[in-house]
């Protein structure tokens, strides 16, 4: 994990410890150029410097950021960790070994994005859908392998993680995300998973929930 402050220089506080100070390094310079051109952490790479193509992506605080975006000077005291600081006891991550070994590296420009935001997302999801990945990486753009190789490799990551992982005691549920709608919340019909909806009407004209007809995608006839 790499760590900056910036109290009138810049200081990165790399896997090693060893702080490397940064004095020369202009306000309004971003944190990409920072990372590359004054740190030599060149894992981000600049692929548009608008923010649209996530080659760029690292960690601030745990918050998932372009940093092509991010003016430098907004990252005092802040925790930025870069493809660098995934490393673990010197070695690829499981994630990084899964895109390599499932084909997702091809010319390799965006792989260091995707990597971050796999991270990301399975920091926040440890077991997302193939919907919830697709939607995770749509911000990264790659132009050569596709995003095939990413999605296989995210749940062969999943699937090692659970099979190297036990339940706790009582625990028969899995992870459950807060922001994730149970099976008729959020809008989604309970129908559509079996169990007819408690009915909004108790009143004496009200059909048993067992008699209100439903059409084909779970909605009211």
């Amino acid at each position: 994990i790499n760590t900056l402050e910036f109290v009138g220089s810049v200081r990165c506080v790399e896997e090693t410890g060893a702080e490397r100070p940064v004095g020369d390094a202009w306000i309004g310079e971003s944190l990409l150029y920072v990372l590359r051109e004054r740190l030599g952490l060149a894992g981000a790479k600049d692929g548009c410097s608008q923010g649209e193509c996530g080659a760029c992506n690292v960690q601030v605080d745990g918050r998932l950021v372009a940093s092509c975006l991010v003016p430098a000077v907004t990252a005092a005291g802040s925790e930025v960790r870069t493809v660098e600081g995934l490393a673990e006891d010197g070695q690829p991550s499981d994630v990084q070994r899964a895109l390599a070994r499932c084909g997702a590296v091809q010319c390799g420009f965006c792989v260091p994005g995707m990597a971050m935001t796999v991270h990301d997302l399975l920091e926040g999801n440890p077991a997302p859908t193939e919907l919830e990945t697709r939607q995770a990486l749509c911000g990264n753009l790659c132009r050569c392998s596709g995003y095939r190789g990413v999605v296989d490799a995210v749940k062969e990551v999943v699937a090692e993680r659970e099979a190297h992982s036990a339940p706790a005691d009582g625990d028969t549920d899995g992870a459950r995300i807060p922001h994730q709608a149970g099976p008729g919340a959020g809008g989604v019909n309970a129908s559509a998973f079996g169990a007819p909806p408690e009915p909004h009407n108790t009143g004496p004209h009200s059909p048993e929930p067992h008699e209100q007809p439903y059409g084909q995608d779970g909605g009211p006839a």
